[in-house]
């Protein structure tokens, strides 16, 4: 069954946090089945609302049920209460604190649907209530949330004024529960695609909807978040570790680490038919211990210069040419006489020997002693600077700098076959840039134009620094 069919019929979530992992459950019990299952709300520890699709005789039809908890497991509860004879009913909101209900019904599949609002045992029809307000054909998918004292009522809707498609609306409920103009929720949120199935979490203040929207998504409806109050929203942001090449819709919270969404990731459907084989789905938000930090004996290697060229390895500054450091090492190397011959000091050899040579051989042994540490289970980060001489602009330079940390980035990462490659991958071993240019490197003036390029202060500006290693387990 097409997607934005199952948005009609169905009435139809920084990353949630930096430091937080998810875990994702299918719900167990009968709460799931053969059909289509969305909109999970859980009002208590035991107690919950959802809605199911049902099929008899090729006719389709939703209903709400109540589930309750027991044993860690959820089952569902016929629930006459809230469903309208003769229309098809779903998407329930409770907001506690003023004893209001909402939800909708529809006449049919695609037809008309209309939110109903139920308290005091009187159930009324907004459309009716407020035709001029809720003239549109389609209105759905209520969300009842409160910020700052103030109750609102989140709908999804294809009336005028909107962006396209699908859009989420916004509506005031005063003191004695009549409701405002809505109020688009703007293009921060809507697009000219869906934006469904709203839900508004006041643990951290943030929008939770789904979208199929091209940009930012990864395959069909994706949960979104975008941060703050209406109508001020920050950028949203796809919420990936929820998300599959499907459709991630209906996300809701119970509490501020556990909630639940509706997904067909997992369905044998076609293509035709795969919306109306979603399932339920709880996730828990796991808090990551911070790493303690332990510094092992690196000492001896610090501070540990890798020397350059004059304006290598990419004088040019070629996006797309990558030179590796050996590769400039040795090129670097083979030079010593030409060095020799604009600058005759001592030095000079004691440069390439030492610090040139020297510094190779002490890189590779720090290499060989990293992978050791990465075997041993310890995660590594490394930081590291890049100079230059002061010989062109400060913009060059650091580019240029940038350029040189790059080459040692291919060194690393071609170290034995790559295989701190492969820890780089796994998130154990990170390298951290700070590109600086000329602007900390020990800059000097020259008399003489040569020594620009082959006095050995200059010989010592150029190059990269490993600073500081952290590891940890």
């Amino acid at each position: 069954m097409p997607k934005i069919f199952i948005v009609t019929f169905c009435f139809l979530i920084s990353c949630l946090q930096a430091d937080s992992q998810i875990r994702i459950v299918k719900l167990k019990g009968d709460v799931n089945s053969f059909n289509a299952e969305f909109n999970f709300l859980r009002i208590d520890s035991n107690n919950a609302f959802f809605t199911s699709i049902n099929y008899d005789n090729q006719k389709i039809s939703s209903r709400l049920y109540g589930a309750i908890k027991e044993n860690n497991v959820w089952n569902r509860l016929e629930s006459n209460k809230y469903n309208i004879l003769d229309l098809s009913s779903g998407n329930i909101t409770v907001d506690k604190a003023s004893d209001m209900i909402f939800f909708t019904a529809c006449d049919d599949v695609g037809g008309a649907c209309n939110i109903y609002m139920y308290f005091n045992d009187t159930l009324e029809n907004l459309s009716e209530i407020y035709p001029d307000i809720f003239y549109n054909s389609y209105n759905s998918q209520p969300h009842l949330f409160s910020v700052n004292d103030q109750l609102f009522l989140c709908f999804v809707s294809n009336r005028k004024g909107g962006f396209g498609g699908l859009d989420i609306w916004f509506s005031i409920i005063d003191g004695s529960r009549k409701l405002g103009v809505p109020i688009n929720a703007g293009p921060q949120i809507n697009t000219k695609n869906d934006e469904i199935t709203p839900f508004y979490n006041t643990n951290n203040q943030s929008l939770y909807y789904s979208s199929n929207n091209i940009k930012d998504n990864i395959g069909g409806f994706d949960i979104f978040k975008a941060e703050g109050i209406p109508n001020i929203w920050k950028d949203k942001k796809n919420i990936i570790e929820l998300n599959s090449l499907r459709d991630e819709v209906y996300l809701t919270f119970y509490n501020e680490q556990d909630g639940y969404f509706s997904s067909n990731r997992n369905s044998e459907c076609d293509e035709k038919t795969d919306s109306c084989c979603s399932d339920i789905y709880g996730f828990t938000l796991i808090e990551q211990k911070k790493k303690k930090k332990e510094i092992l004996d690196y000492t001896s290697f610090f501070p540990l210069n890798l020397y350059f060229d004059n304006n290598q390895p990419n004088p040019k500054l070629d996006l797309y040419k990558t030179i590796n450091y050996k590769e400039t090492y040795i090129r670097y190397f083979m030079k010593q006489d030409e060095y020799l011959l604009y600058n005759k000091s001592e030095e000079i050899n004691l440069f390439f020997e030492d610090s040139l040579k020297g510094n190779f051989n002490q890189l590779n042994m720090l290499l060989g002693k990293l992978l050791n540490d990465l075997n041993e289970g310890y995660n590594i980060d490394i930081k590291i600077k890049g100079y230059t001489s002061q010989l062109a602009d400060t913009s060059y330079n650091i580019k240029l700098s940038s350029y040189r940390i790059k080459s040692l980035f291919e060194y690393v990462v071609s170290f034995k076959n790559g295989v701190l490659f492969d820890f780089m991958k796994q998130g154990r071993l990170s390298i951290v840039e700070v590109p600086l240019g000329e602007s900390e490197s020990s800059e000097r003036l020259y008399d003489n134009s040569l020594l620009e390029i082959y006095g050995i202060e200059a010989m010592l500006d150029r190059k990269v620094s490993i600073l500081k290693i952290d590891a940890y387990r």
